[in-house]
């Protein structure tokens, strides 16, 4: 066993949760890539957020001073309580089409939706994970979201790590806008506006048992849910 897996560290949680408040963006963890949206059968279409985790981030707190009891010990190799949430966002089409003559703007016709994703644990090796989502195409076909290929509108995205979160860039997507002060308000719209619409967008694993991934371990769906 390597001297790195036998070493135990010890972390301060005030100073953890100080630090990841703080900290650079993408230090613990980031965003891989642009959230996808593909068809995976007839009836769902899968939502995919690739993340990397790219360091513990207890390791920020060290003391140098081994850990006096069990609570106090962790494996440096692997992030224990892991969240993603991701919020996104479409255009009702149909009722656009319908309301063509209306004097309504293209917000008016905006659906949120969100769903979130634990991992109880993901090894911190900086290979590519995915939160996978579904989304039900008939919803999608009904609001007419889009013929073949579907493009939200925005999206936006969190990551919790150990019950902290995380600052991580590119987190929020909303159409050509890049100035913060939009893509903030486009996120606050959607964490009011969502509710109204739970339970469609759901952890892909409730759905398909196969996606459950190497090197993580997925939050099985409580029984009755």
């Amino acid at each position: 066993m390597s001297n790195k897996a036998l070493f135990i560290y010890q972390c301060i949680v005030f100073g953890f949760t100080s630090f990841c408040l703080h900290g650079q963006p993408d230090q613990f963890a980031k965003i891989a890539n642009k959230v996808t949206i593909t068809t995976e059968t007839d009836s769902w279409l899968k939502v995919s957020v690739p993340f990397n985790i790219l360091t513990h981030p207890r390791l920020e707190s060290l003391r140098n001073s081994r850990p006096s009891t069990i609570e106090e010990a962790f494996n440096p190799d692997f992030v224990e309580d892991v969240k993603v949430k991701l919020y996104i966002c479409f255009s009702n089409e149909f009722k656009k089409k319908v309301l063509r003559s209306s004097k309504l703007i293209d917000s008016q016709f905006y659906q949120y939706y969100s769903a979130e994703i634990e991992f109880k644990t993901i090894k911190v090796d900086r290979n590519t994970k995915y939160a996978n989502f579904m989304f039900p195409s008939a919803i999608a076909e009904k609001d007419e979201f889009g013929s073949g290929y579907i493009t939200p509108v925005g999206y936006a995205i969190e990551i919790h790590l150990e019950g902290v979160p995380v600052e991580i860039s590119n987190a929020i997507a909303f159409e050509k806008y890049r100035d913060e002060n939009t893509l903030q308000k486009f996120k606050q719209q959607a964490e009011e506006k969502s509710g109204v619409n739970k339970g469609v967008l759901v952890p892909a694993h409730h759905i398909f048992p196969n996606y459950f991934q190497k090197g993580a371990y997925l939050l099985p769906p409580i029984s009755g849910n």
